[in-house]
Order: structure tokens, then C-alpha cells, then sequence
């Protein structure tokens, strides 16, 4: 027994190794740049407490994760002997990165002791070893913002609620409430880290406790209650000015409502629907390969089927919270993070389930190992792309050395949001090339300028869309690329996770798993054609 609990502790730390290399390499990407869109949103507004004071006044997400950034920046002013900071100093997005890196890294070890809780040390060993490596998983634990940390923060309040199922102590109870309450403060629709607590309680007093754990007692009323005292507690704790500003409260959190519900993001989710199925078959497979998607329905067939207390458990927080992200017209990859520490626990759960003949076990097993494998690779092709030099750099260092003194190069600004941070960063004004910016490709023909820098967050969902979103525009995309538009391309600057000769993401990811490597084209305009 000692010898088993031995090996299952080094093969965990070797998980968590793994996990760790995935997730604190190539931290500093990008840098001196910011080429993630999302990062400022929250970066911004923790450094403005330094001068504005605690209050946010904007309650669009919960005040927890800006408090948290803003107290790091404190500590690390306070020894660096810094009082105020910009806020386009790399080292607070450093900081933000690093702390996001720690929490992925810290759930996979969450993940371990739930899957051994509720099912044994093998389940949470393969669910950790799932989730060390999913690639949407190991890309955002590089991204200074809150999906990670809120993710960290439910699968803690989903170990407790594990507890809770099998031994009713009042502890436990109360740190799931304050671990839901902490998700709720870091993302307001992490307040459904509840949900597993209220089954494992409603589990336990039905009496569906025959494979084993501690009776239900029924003093754990009182714990519920209390559990849900510190959830509300702790939340209003960490965004204390919601109470004060109830108005701007209920008015931001309308907006930010309407904009996920029915505004959109431009054409990036335009025939996105039905949700569901969208979130199934596209953004669920991107998020960690097809192995890994395989493996995470099959675990949620099984669940369904088996319909243990432990299935039932997990499915108390995946069901809800897949039908909450399935009904907004914006469906952005990151929303599905959450969910990635309970799928991996329903697929680390499959080998747990009995089969009749011994070697249909071992072939199990060893497709098991080998999907697990191959989602290692992906997540090590997407960390790969992080530590090389980005394309939108590698493009301006060509063309700084390559086109003439007082060039006109033209930019298309994306539809998506990124507006010009998916094209290389550039000096205003430029020394020697002359920068123009145009908001769509028909105008750029119409100036004609000597060069055309695009990149695929220009076009691709133009090209997806055809005749959904505007015919005449995919026209126009189209007679550049086939050269009929009186330009010639010259140059490509292209670098997508991949290791080992094998290309990842391909060939549609979802739109915030390709912000770190977009498809740069340079096109040159013909001899012969003149500018207006």
C-alpha cells in the first residue's frame, strides 16, 4: 500500500512538472507589445486604483480579480520602493501571467485530489494528467486575465462540495461557500459553483449513500445555511461597492448582458448557432484535441448512464453552467474553461468503470495513454508558439528591411474587435514608410496603395460566412488572393502551435485560441497599375 501511494505521489509531481513547463514558459510573449486584447481590460483598472481609490465604479465583471492585481502591484511596488506604475509597464502583465500560470497549475493538483476523492488516485491521476495538457487550458494560464483564476477557484469549491458528499463536516461546507463565493467574486457566473454544493447536501439527505461515505446528519442544515451565509458574506467582501452604487450595478451588468446576448462581436458568431452544438463540436474540440473530446463525451455518456453520486456531482456544475454559456450569441472560447477541470474528471473516471474481458481493459487503456499523449503535444505546440518570436514581428522586421524608403503600406482594420492589433506594431508616424489604414479592403483597393499587409482576422470569417454576412466583400477578399485584384503576394509570416513537424488548431480554432498567431500576407501592387 505505502508502495503504491509512493509511485501515484511521484507520478503526480511528475504531472504537475509537466504542467508547470507547459504554463511558465514563454510568459513574457509578445513583450515590449501587448497583442492580447483582453489583458488591459483588467490591468488598466487595477492600476487606476492607485489613483482614483478603491472604488471601480464599473461593475461589468466583480471587483475581485482588479483587487487582486492591484494589491500584487502594491507588494511589488512596495519593494521595488514604487508608488504609482503606467499602466503599459510589462511587468504588471508579468505579474498578472505568472498568477495566472500558479492557478492553472494549482488546479491540476485540485483536480488530482477531487478524482481521488470521489473516485480513486488512478481517476485523479488521469484527470490531472488531462488537464495539465489541454491546450485552451495551458494557452490562457499565459494570459493575464481572470478566466483561469475563476476556474481555479470553482474546482476548489467543487473539492470541498467532494468532501461534503462523502463525509458532511460542517469545514467543509463552509470553505466550498467561501471558494464558491471567491468564484463569484472573480466572475459573476461563477456564483454557480454552488450548485455542486446544494447536490452533494440533497444527495446525502436522500439517502443515496450506499457506496459508501459518512451518514447524512441533520445538523448539515444548519451547515448549508451557514455555507451560504459565507458565499453572499464573502462575495459583497470582495466587491463591497456594489452594495453603494446598486444603480451602476444592475446598468453595467445589463450592458455587458445585452452585448453577450444579442450584440455579438461582429461576424465572429454569425451562424454560431445552435449554441450547444457549436460549443460541442467546435470550441470543445479546439480546447483540447480529438482524443480528449472523444474521452470527455464518452465520460459524460457515462455519467449520464451510471448516474452515481459522483456523476451526479459533476454534473450538478457541468450541465448548468453549459447551458448558461451555450445561450449568448458571443461564444468565446474561454467561456468553455471552467468546464475543463469536470470533463477531465468524467473522462479520468472511464477506466474506473468495469470491463468483462482483460484485454479490452489493457486496449482501453493504452488508447487512454495515447490520447493523453497527444493532447501533451498540442498543449507543448501551443506553449512552443508563445516562446517564438510572434509573426506580427517577425513581419515588421521583414519588411523594415526589405521595402523601399517612403512605401505606402496599406492595413485593413479587422471586423473582430482587435481593430489593428492582429498587424505589426509600427512607430507613428514611421521613419521611412508611409502607414495608411483603411477600415475595409474596398477602400485600400480604391487608394491603391504600393503594399498590402493583411492577416486572416481581416477576412476569415468573411470567407466563412459568404453570402451570411456580405457576398460583395467576400468577392473582393477573394480577387486578392487569386491575384485579380491588380496585387501579387510576396510574403507570408505565419507561426501556429506546433512541435515536432505537427501543426495544431487547423483548420478554423475558435477566435481567441488564434490571437497569439495570425496569418500575416503581403501583397505588392503590379507594375503597371496606377494609384489614384
Amino acid at each position: 500500500m505505502d508502495a503504491t501511494k509512493k509511485s501515484y505521489g511521484l507520478l503526480v509531481v511528475l504531472v504537475l512538472l509537466a504542467a508547470a513547463l507547459l504554463r511558465f514558459s514563454g510568459l513574457d510573449f509578445g513583450f515590449p507589445f501587448l497583442f492580447h486584447p483582453d489583458e488591459p481590460t483588467a490591468v488598466k483598472r487595477a492600476v487606476l486604483f492607485f489613483r482614483d481609490g478603491m472604488n471601480p465604479r464599473w461593475f461589468a465583471m466583480p471587483s475581485g480579480y482588479l483587487y487582486f492585481l492591484h494589491f500584487n502591484y502594491r507588494i511589488y511596488g512596495a519593494l521595488k520602493g514604487i508608488g504609482r506604475f503606467e499602466s503599459s509597464e510589462t511587468v504588471l502583465y508579468l505579474i498578472g501571467r505568472f498568477w495566472s500560470a500558479g492557478f492553472g497549475l494549482a488546479t491540476v493538483l485540485v483536480v488530482f485530489l477531487t478524482g481521488k476523492t470521489l473516485f480513486s488516485a488512478r481517476s485523479g491521476l488521469l484527470a490531472a494528467a488531462l488537464l495539465a495538457a489541454l491546450p485552451l487550458h495551458v494557452l490562457h494560464s499565459h494570459y493575464a486575465t481572470v478566466d483561469v483564476p475563476v476556474t481555479f477557484a470553482i474546482t476548489l469549491a467543487f473539492f470541498f462540495s467532494a468532501r461534503v458528499l462523502e463525509r458532511g463536516r460542517g469545514s467543509d461546507y463552509l470553505f466550498a461557500g467561501l471558494f464558491a463565493g471567491l468564484s463569484a467574486s472573480l466572475k459573476y457566473n461563477g456564483a454557480l459553483a454552488l450548485f455542486p454544493l446544494l447536490a452533494a447536501f440533497f444527495i446525502r439527505a436522500r439517502g443515496w449513500g450506499g457506496e459508501g461515505g459518512e451518514p447524512f446528519d441533520r445538523r448539515e442544515w444548519r451547515s448549508l445555511s451557514w455555507a451560504a451565509a459565507v458565499l453572499i458574506l464573502v462575495f459583497f467582501a470582495v466587491s463591497p461597492f456594489i452594495l453603494s452604487a446598486p444603480g451602476q450595478f444592475f446598468k453595467d451588468l445589463s450592458t455587458q448582458s445585452h452585448y453577450l446576448i444579442s450584440y455579438g462581436h461582429g461576424p465572429i458568431f454569425i451562424a454560431t448557432s445552435p449554441g450547444p452544438l457549436y460549443q460541442l463540436f467546435n470550441v470543445l474540440y479546439y480546447a483540447g484535441g480529438g482524443p480528449f473530446w472523444i474521452l470527455a463525451v464518452a465520460g459524460v455518456v457515462a455519467a449520464v448512464v451510471r448516474r452515481r453520486k459522483g456523476d451526479i456531482l459533476l454534473l450538478s456544475f457541468l450541465v448548468p453552467y453549459y447551458i448558461l454559456i451555450s445561450i449568448p450569441t458571443v461564444k468565446f472560447a474561454r467561456f468553455v474553461i471552467p468546464l475543463l477541470s469536470f470533463l477531465a474528471l468524467l473522462a479520468g473516471r472511464l477506466l474506473e468503470i468495469p470491463l468483462s474481458r482483460p484485454k479490452l481493459k489493457k486496449a482501453f487503456g493504452a488508447i487512454f495513454a495515447a490520447g493523453t499523449l497527444w493532447t501533451f503535444l498540442i498543449g507543448a505546440g501551443y506553449t512552443r508558439m508563445l516562446t517564438r518570436p510572434d509573426a506580427r514581428l517577425a513581419a515588421r522586421d521583414w519588411i523594415e528591411a526589405n521595402l523601399p524608403q517612403g512605401a505606402r503600406l496599406g492595413m485593413i482594420k479587422t471586423e473582430t474587435g482587435l481593430i489593428f492589433l492582429d498587424d505589426p506594431p509600427w512607430p507613428a508616424p514611421h521613419p521611412f514608410l508611409a502607414i495608411e489604414k483603411y477600415p475595409r479592403l474596398l477602400p485600400a483597393f480604391e487608394k491603391k496603395p504600393d503594399y498590402l499587409l493583411v492577416t486572416d482576422f481581416d477576412y476569415r470569417d468573411i470567407i466563412r460566412l459568404r453570402e451570411k454576412y456580405d457576398l460583395i466583400r467576400y468577392d473582393l477578399w477573394l480577387k486578392l488572393f487569386r491575384g485579380e485584384a491588380g496585387y501579387e503576394k510576396i510574403g507570408e509570416f505565419y507561426r501556429p502551435p506546433a512541435i515536432l513537424g505537427l501543426t495544431f488548431g487547423q483548420p478554423f480554432a475558435p477566435h481567441d485560441m488564434t490571437y497569439n498567431c495570425p496569418r500575416i500576407s503581403l501583397f505588392r501592387r503590379r507594375p503597371g497599375e496606377t494609384r489614384n
